[in-house]
């Protein structure tokens, strides 16, 4: 049986006569909403998009589908809101903790998915530091909060659960004198501020390995010129206005990648990226609205990891010494 999400985005695709356009109003790549309608095509044995020059053009097949696709989804749609109402799913409230890089990242997609399949739950979101929302997990007032566990230790009365490892990047603006360079090198990165929220230690170490590879001295002794800012609308400003460079992952970035407003330094540190994973409280029964949050976030993760693959494989992989 097909998944309906094939069967709407075949419609949007009928819609827009474009796989660029309609990826764009469905917030998916291309290369998803290409792999979706292909497996369609398969599932119902018929080639159902003639692709040509003039646009995406439904074959006869494609018509008698969407003919019929609206039924089913009508059909799927009055199903689940009928089981929602029973699971109690139609109403409620969620609050979530994050921090700066997986909130941007990650929950920004979540909460337009989220709202288009649950629009009656309300959702409150609160971005900073651990330290913040250590104690409010015990104390129930957040349902799961969402962090780099890299440095946080062990806490026995907390469940992880691990989400994608995503590859960080540096970026600044398309004009910035660094892309000017005929020969760009790490190190050079050290002339211009870096701007970020507040960094585990082990990659302010990473960073001073990277930027001073020839100095004599302990990484301890050596200070980067860091702007610490918990705001990534601030930090985008900065870096679009400035010489300042920052660090993102595709999930940050992507639409300004698009738009050309940022433009990607070709380097790839192996241990700059973030552990991240959704923490809840251990035995803690978790309400089905929370459940189904979790379910998209997961979902979008994963996809989010499909997506960056082709453009980290083409950042140059700079290997680090480790400074024993």
């Amino acid at each position: 049986m097909p998944n309906i999400n094939h069967y709407q985005n075949a419609l949007i695709l009928a819609r827009h006569g474009n796989f660029g356009r309609a990826a764009k109003a469905l917030n998916i790549s291309q290369p998803t909403l290409s792999r979706s309608i292909q497996a369609l095509e398969k599932q119902l044995g018929d080639l159902l998009f003639n692709r040509g020059k003039k646009g995406i053009i439904p074959t006869q097949a494609g018509e008698i589908m969407l003919k019929h696709a609206g039924l089913v989804i009508a059909a799927s749609e009055s199903l689940e809101e009928e089981l929602k109402r029973h699971q109690g799913i139609l109403e409620g409230v969620i609050n979530i903790g994050a921090g700066t890089y997986v909130g941007t990242a990650l929950l920004a997609p979540a909460l337009i998915r989220f709202n288009q399949l649950y629009p009656g739950i309300d959702i409150n979101i609160t971005v900073g530091n651990w330290d913040q929302f250590s104690d409010s997990l015990y104390t129930r007032e957040f349902d799961f909060v969402m962090f780099d566990t890299s440095e946080l230790g062990v806490f026995p009365s907390f469940k992880l659960i691990k989400l994608q490892r995503h590859q960080a990047f540096f970026f600044c603006r398309p004009e910035h004198p660094l892309l000017q360079l005929e020969s760009l090198a790490l190190p050079d990165l050290v002339k211009f501020p870096l701007i970020s929220s507040v960094l585990p230690a082990r990659i302010i170490q990473l960073f001073k390995q990277a930027f001073f590879p020839y100095k004599q001295k302990s990484p301890d002794d050596i200070k980067l010129n860091h702007i610490i800012c918990n705001d990534q609308a601030i930090i985008k400003t900065t870096v679009a206005n400035s010489d300042a460079i920052a660090i993102a992952t595709y999930g940050m970035l992507a639409d300004e990648l698009e738009s050309e407003l940022f433009s990607i330094l070709p380097f790839r540190l192996p241990g700059l990226h973030g552990n991240f994973h959704i923490i809840k409280r251990r035995g803690l029964i978790s309400a089905p609205a929370v459940n189904a949050f979790i379910q998209v976030l997961l979902e979008l993760d994963k996809q989010q990891s499909l997506s960056e693959a082709p453009l980290v494989s083409d950042l140059r992989l700079i290997e680090i010494e480790d400074p024993a």
